[in-house]
């Protein structure tokens, strides 16, 4: 008499566990390509969000004699200003001869036609760039009584860092001794700075190469120090249009 076969009724532990081990894997490759495709996306918007806002600070120089300046220095007011002056909320007039240039509102009664029907001039397109707000530039943002919006932002989410001359007082505007200003993506390596100053508080912008440090290249590599603020206190400063990062 013969026996029948038995049939499994299902799959053992161990094929199970070699099926869960492959699911994982595909899964962490997938996952990977994904995270590398975003993060090179998110590159790319970035460095055009940089080209795009350094050729409308060319722009506003070429109008108001300067790149946009800031009026206190600090990290905050610094992306504040720069926003402010690109998309024509305030500008920067000299208004005696080698003085300090001021930082104005654009209908400010001492410019030229005085306030009356004054318009902004904008250097930026409305959708151009993020802002903190969440949204591409809006025609709200060119209200100045639209808080929200006060810095630019990269792909991350994180705000773009910007540097140039300090409006406080003369000594002030002459410290910063390079001809260029300074406009950073840190993309995900982003961190807050542990405290606010000018350039002359913070370590961040010097050039540490005569002490044994990293050298800010003019190649747009960015040291690992950038963010660390407790640097020299004495020159030289130097800045460059950074259009690539490393970090």
């Amino acid at each position: 008499m013969r026996h029948p076969i038995a049939r499994r009724s299902g799959f053992t532990l161990i094929e199970l566990l070699v099926v869960i081990g492959i699911i994982g894997l595909l899964s962490a490759i997938t996952f990977g390509l994904f995270r590398a495709a975003n993060s090179s996306r998110n590159k790319s918007k970035s460095r055009g969000d940089i080209q795009a806002i350094a050729m409308a600070c060319q722009s506003y120089r070429k109008i108001y004699g300067d790149f946009p300046c800031s009026a206190t220095g600090t990290d905050e007011r610094f992306r504040r200003d720069l926003l402010d002056q690109l998309i024509g909320r305030r500008l920067i007039r000299t208004t005696t001869p080698g003085g300090l240039p001021t930082l104005l509102n654009f209908d400010d009664s001492s410019l030229p036609t005085g306030s009356a029907g004054r318009q902004k001039r904008s250097f930026l397109n409305l959708g151009e760039v993020n802002t903190n707000d969440n949204s591409k530039l809006g025609a709200e943002d060119w209200k100045g009584g639209n808080p929200a919006c006060r810095e630019f932002v990269d792909a991350w989410g994180n705000p773009y860092d910007y540097r140039y001359r300090v409006l406080t007082t003369v000594t002030k505007y002459a410290e910063w001794k390079s001809p260029n200003f300074l406009f950073v993506c840190a993309s995900a390596n982003y961190v807050d700075a542990p405290s606010e100053g000018d350039i002359l508080a913070l370590g961040e912008y010097w050039d540490p190469a005569g002490s044994g440090g990293t050298t800010m290249l003019r190649s747009g590599i960015v040291p690992g120090t950038y963010f660390d603020e407790n640097g020299g206190t004495t020159g030289p400063f130097r800045a460059d249009n950074l259009v690539n990062w490393s970090n």
